[in-house]
């Protein structure tokens, strides 16, 4: 049988017909992969990893004909339009920096693949293909390539995946059990009246041991080897040395006949690794209900049943269920549109903000954002917060705290691996027999836990706890961001005011209930807080009209208008109705009707409570702004309840909030802004951390990086102190992991370590850590 190896899949070649350009193939099709890769410049694939490719199968030109039935395909798909079509798609032979380099390359094997985005540890990849392919096409490619995508159930591999760990651990498990048994001579002492039988049971031990560093011991030694030629270190750098510095040892015993050496330490290493490993999964999965963020971040919609709306979180959306979408609402869910028409901004999803106009009857995907006044949706997919909050995390800002803690724990491993060489040579000169023992102990015991474990664990305790009191973050690097703020600036109307205020009065012209029932049905295709505030309050016992909303547009900071059946309805300020005689003294909204200034809706401010205490309290430790888009007119409530606050704005539109955050980063502030999530949401955009209030269950505004519920705004100081809390509980972990390592380190560099207890301790420092920060972090509750 010939030795040879194929270059393609590193399987054993035994027919050598297949060879080209002095390179053996197993088989035609690793062969034609090849040529394939070679052909398009992606020959590299083979010098990042070696053995990376998969053998391809024998394939069914049809197997995948499946994706072309409308009803499998379209559950298969994240976004299409007419050019493009976005999928997710689960591949779960990616296992290597190979497979990731040719994924995120196929392009240059297929032009119609627009871009990938490969997630390593979920093994799964997104990509954007042209409509001149068809998914089936694209899934037939990546199985020739190696890369046979699974439209399997998910569950299933995860726990094929769990078994194969459990082999590893019974395979460990037993080698350890069969080797302390034959080592009990060596503990009795029998093995110098029977030199025979211990050599017997060394060669045995070593015979055992084979499967346990080749099949059960695998995972750390690849991906040491992984880091080391990439020129990186992570933490199985340190217990790969360890695991083949026992192995060598006791092989080198073994066969100058010294014994079995460290066989029985060896197989209990690995034995109780594993078990750490195992132990650490399921604490893992016993907190991460518990953190999982998402369960309390609430997105909502409002649905119509028997022609009522009301507001409703998505997960209680089932399908064919009948949704209400208004202008720059972002749609939750796959839906048909059930209005003549609407126009879509899919920026959110592509990163193109050009409105796409659709008819009745069309598919939108969950992500649009809609441009115009109100439309009716009939849901065809149920969707979920995860979805959702995916997307917006997608866009969030990034944070350098992680890459530095990334550093901190390489000069660690790095300084972990010096003591440990210092150590070696200081024990030659004591007892050269006990060096690999101490060698070991040392890189064994070590652990960077403190920033490895600590960050993560933390902040996703922390952005559960603020979930739950109605702060709902982007994502965990917003933390570190709203630690380093230095100014707060509030927009008054809707923010620092009741929203759906009900202390509403009409100054002009008597309007008929057929005109108030149009105004109604304009402003309820926008989501400002005086819109909503107008629809509650005249939304009662108006009766039925046949009215018609068309042409709607809305300007931000100015107004609303729409033709219904034919007349130009406009609400907004005075300007923009063109009333040349009054000016906004006070909050309000005019109304004209073909262009005629019929009157305006007063709207007596109605500051939130607990409002001017906040104020106050947050002028003691940061800087606070004012800015409105109204007149002065509360002026005297900031004078008379906040005379800490200097810095109040009127008569400011959209534009000059968004200058105003400018101009304090330009200074080197770091700016946290609050406001509606529409109206401001330049500002909100421009600032370091930007909070839109919500005053109902929040509809989703993609502008901001974290969201509060209004009621819950005056207690916005005691949510920043939980925020600065983080900063207490790394702290502690970070001493912790200090404490641990320099005693671990003393009693493993002393010769009062085995390698046994250090394999022990490790995990147990690990989960001592996890607990640590979570327990912390549930003090601030």
């Amino acid at each position: 049988m010939s030795e040879s190896i194929c270059y393609h899949c590193g399987d054993e070649v035994i027919d050598k017909s297949n060879v080209l350009e002095e390179k053996v193939f197993c088989c035609n099709g690793c062969k034609s992969v090849y040529q394939l890769l070679a052909a398009n410049d992606l020959d590299s694939f083979y010098e990042i990893e070696n053995q990376a490719g998969q053998r391809p199968k024998e394939i069914n030109e049809h197997k995948y004909n499946f994706l072309e039935v409308e009803e499998i395909r379209s559950k298969f798909i994240d976004f299409e339009d007419e050019s493009s079509v976005y999928i997710t798609l689960f591949l779960p032979q990616i296992h290597c920096s190979s497979c990731i380099y040719l994924l995120e390359n196929i392009q240059k094997l297929e032009p119609a693949v627009i871009s990938c985005q490969v997630d390593f540890t979920q093994r799964q990849a997104n990509f954007i293909l042209s409509k001149t392919i068809t998914i089936a096409d694209f899934a037939l490619l990546l199985d020739k390539i190696g890369y046979a995508p699974n439209f399997g159930d998910r569950k299933k591999i995860d726990k094929k995946r769990n078994n194969k760990f459990m082999y590893k651990l019974g395979v460990a498990g037993f080698a350890f059990g069969s080797i302390m048994l034959w080592s009990f001579p060596e503990y009795l002492g029998i093995e110098e009246t029977n030199p025979e039988f211990r050599s017997f049971t060394s060669y045995l031990s070593l015979v055992v041991s084979i499967p346990v560093i080749l099949y059960s011991a695998n995972e750390y030694l690849i991906s040491a080897f992984k880091a080391i030629r990439y020129k990186s270190l992570n933490l199985d750098v340190p217990i790969s040395i360890g695991i083949l510095a026992l192995y060598i040892q006791s092989c080198y015993n073994i066969f100058t006949g010294l014994g079995p050496g460290y066989m029985d330490s060896f197989a209990g290493f690995i034995f109780f690794l594993l078990i750490g490993k195992w132990f650490q999964n399921k604490t893992y999965d016993s907190l991460s209900f518990d953190r999982d963020y998402t369960s309390y971040f609430p997105v909502a919609v409002t649905r119509i049943v028997n022609n009522e709306e009301s507001i409703v979180e998505i997960d209680q959306v089932k399908i064919n269920d009948r949704i209400v979408i208004r202008n720059e609402e972002v749609l939750p869910c796959d839906s048909t549109l059930i209005s003549d028409e609407a126009r879509i901004d899919y920026s959110f999803v592509t990163g193109e903000s050009i409105p796409i106009k659709m008819k009745k009857g069309d598919l939108i995907y969950a992500g649009g954002k809609l441009i115009g006044q109100k439309s009716e949706f009939l849901v065809q997919k149920e969707s979920n917060r995860s979805h959702l909050t995916k997307m917006w995390n997608e866009s969030s800002r990034k944070t350098e705290v992680k890459s530095k803690s990334d550093k901190l724990s390489i000069y660690f491993l790095a300084s972990v691996l010096v003591i440990s060489l210092i150590s070696a040579i200081a024990w030659i000169t004591i007892d050269s027999s006990r060096v690999t023992e101490i060698v070991v102990s040392i890189l064994i015991v070590a652990c960077p836990c403190a920033l490895a474990l600590s960050r993560p664990f933390t902040y996703g305790n922390i952005m559960r706890i603020l979930g739950r009191k109605g702060l709902y973050l982007k994502n965990t690097d917003i933390i570190d961001d709203i630690n380093s703020v230095d100014d707060i600036v509030f927009d008054k109307t809707g923010t620092l005011t009741h929203g759906n205020s009900n202390e509403i009065h009409y100054q002009g012209e008597i309007l008929t209930r057929e005109e108030k029932a149009a105004i109604v049905l304009l402003a309820n295709s926008s989501t400002h807080p005086l819109s909503r505030g107008l629809v509650n309050s005249l939304n009662q016992n108006l009766g039925d009209f046949d009215l018609t909303l068309t042409a709607f547009s809305e300007s931000k900071g100015q107004g609303i208008e729409g033709d219904i059946n034919g007349r130009i309805f406009k609400i907004g300020s005075a300007q923009f109705v063109g009333d040349k005689e009054n000016s906004d003294r006070e909050t309000s909204v005019f109304i004209s009707i073909d262009s005629r200034v019929e009157g305006r809706f007063i709207f007596e401010s109605s500051f939130r409570d607990g409002i001017a205490d906040l104020i106050e309290t947050l002028s003691s430790h940061k800087t606070v702004h004012v800015l409105s888009g109204d007149n002065d007119k509360d002026l005297n409530f900031f004078e008379n309840y906040t005379p800490s606050v200097k810095n109040i704005h009127f008569n400011q539109i959209p534009s000059d909030k968004f200058e105003y955050i400018q101009a304090l980063q330009s200074e080197g502030r770091k700016v946290m802004m609050i406001g509606d999530g529409l109206n401001d949401s330049g500002a909100l955009n421009s600032a370091n951390v930007g909070i839109a209030i919500s005053e109902d269950i929040f509809r989703f505004s993609p502008s901001s990086d974290a969201i509060i519920e209004a009621s819950k705004l005056p207690q916005l100081n005691q949510l920043l102190g939980i925020s600065k809390f983080s900063k207490v509980v790394l702290a502690s972990c970070f001493i912790f992991s200090i404490i641990y390592n320099l005693i671990g380190l003393s009693f493993a560099i002393t010769g009062n370590l085995t390698p046994l207890i250090a394999a022990i301790l490790m995990p147990l420092s690990s989960i001592s850590i996890v607990l640590l920060s979570t327990i912390l972090s549930s003090a601030k509750k």
